[in-house]
């Protein structure tokens, strides 16, 4: 039996899947126009949080659906000219702002999330990476009481789930972050969430653990896929080639390929940005923090202090907008005494999101020999070995952990 297969796509989600599938005996090629982690996977805020189980669909955004729209807040912005196009999701992604669904949908993330966090722990060990690993929890914080109140069914989902956390008041909060000016009302300890000092050193971590196994990493631009016989013809940019197995972990570009095959776009592109701050001299941030009013992520990396956006939703081609990052600079000021800005412009990247925020992983609806894994939303970094572990199971026939329904991709794809 051939066990050659070609996954496309070196980002976290493709590389713990070609390492996964070779852990299962398979012969997996990684292919992909840039380096290992070195697309949307090298700019996220690294945190590996057993709190990443809230879907975007939540209830409490209903109240200010408004002011979301027109803009007027940090957490989102919309670009205009795609919102006609973005339309029949953000329907979808309205009415699941139920309750019922949020926790439903909760669940499931639990599930992905938890599983993946403890293969995370075990890869980084089994890389030698452990000094990428700041074990610190993390910091959700509220400068309004009546925000802190607002995430109350985020609350009750972390306990549905037993995800261990603590609530803080001022004092405790200046306890734990002394560095932290005094303007929050309210805190929230995950206390078992650990960060990532360097997210594309990771993802170049485990590719090299990859391709010490005997695993082929190739360079190149994946141009168009068709169906042969009971195989696949694979064309790039170094021309074209037949092969019998591929797994598309494409991210944000997975459409653009599976969307010759017939299927259709079920992504929205939450666009996020960072931009980087030396750390100052007068104090020291210990781990992550979250300031949920001023919407922007803050960890202490490698190389400096980089700080996260929220989402910008638009076109995946769309022009860059600085809007969000240039709004948080002033808001990170008045808390913490951060140092200079030292990126010379900010970083983007493209998240892919379905509307229930869980990952399309599984068979392809319509065709054989070809797997999905991908809209992993703010969550690919996190979810990455698990997903690997699932597609290896899928392509093997070992039992899954868990129910993957959830993560079905013809709920998205058959419609």
């Amino acid at each position: 039996m051939n066990q050659s297969i070609v996954v496309l796509g070196a980002g976290i989600v493709g590389i713990c899947s070609a390492l996964e599938l070779q852990r299962r005996g398979y012969q997996a090629t990684l292919i992909d126009r840039r380096g290992p982690g070195e697309e949307t996977s090298s700019g996220n805020a690294g945190i590996l949080s057993y709190s990443n189980i809230t879907p975007l669909a939540d209830p409490s955004l209903l109240p200010r659906l408004h002011r979301l729209m027109l803009n007027l807040d940090d957490d989102l912005l919309v670009h205009y000219p795609h919102l006609m196009s973005l339309f029949p999701w953000l329907l979808r992604f309205v009415l699941r702002c139920r309750r019922e669904t949020y926790l439903h949908d909760g669940d499931a993330m639990a599930a992905l999330t938890q599983a993946s966090i403890e293969l995370h722990k075990q890869w980084i060990a089994e890389a030698g990476a452990q000094a990428l690993l700041n074990r610190v929890g993390g910091l959700k914080l509220y400068r309004h009481r009546q925000t802190f109140l607002r995430d109350q069914l985020e609350r009750e989902l972390l306990d549905r789930c037993a995800v261990k956390h603590t609530l803080l008041d001022p004092g405790q909060v200046t306890d734990l972050e002394p560095g932290l000016k005094p303007i929050f009302a309210q805190g929230v300890l995950i206390d078992q969430s650990v960060s990532i000092r360097n997210p594309e050193k990771l993802c170049k971590a485990y590719a090299q653990m990859f391709t010490r196994a005997g695993g082929q990493i190739r360079r190149a631009s994946v141009q168009s896929l068709r169906q042969s016989g009971g195989a696949w013809e694979l064309t790039t940019d170094q021309g074209t080639e037949t092969v019998s197995r591929l797994v598309v972990c494409m991210g944000a570009w997975t459409p653009e390929i599976i969307g010759q095959l017939g299927y259709s776009n079920p992504l929205a592109i939450e666009r996020g940005y960072h931009t980087i701050f030396s750390p100052g001299e007068s104090a020291s941030l210990s781990g992550p923090i979250f300031d949920v009013d001023a919407s922007y992520v803050m960890a202490p990396m490698d190389m400096g202090l980089r700080v996260t956006t929220g989402s910008n939703l638009t076109r995946r081609e769309a022009r860059p907008n600085p809007r969000q990052v240039a709004r948080i600079i002033p808001r990170v000021r008045e808390a913490f005494p951060v140092g200079e800005v030292i990126t010379h412009e900010p970083w983007m990247g493209r998240r892919p999101t379905v509307p229930d925020t869980l990952p399309l992983i599984g068979p392809a609806p319509r065709h054989d020999n070809l797997w999905l894994a991908f809209a992993h939303s703010h969550m690919g970094l996190t979810m990455g070995p698990i997903t690997g572990q699932l597609i290896a199971n899928f392509i093997s026939g070992a039992k899954q952990p868990f129910s993957t329904q959830a993560c079905d991709p013809a709920r998205y794809l058959e419609d």
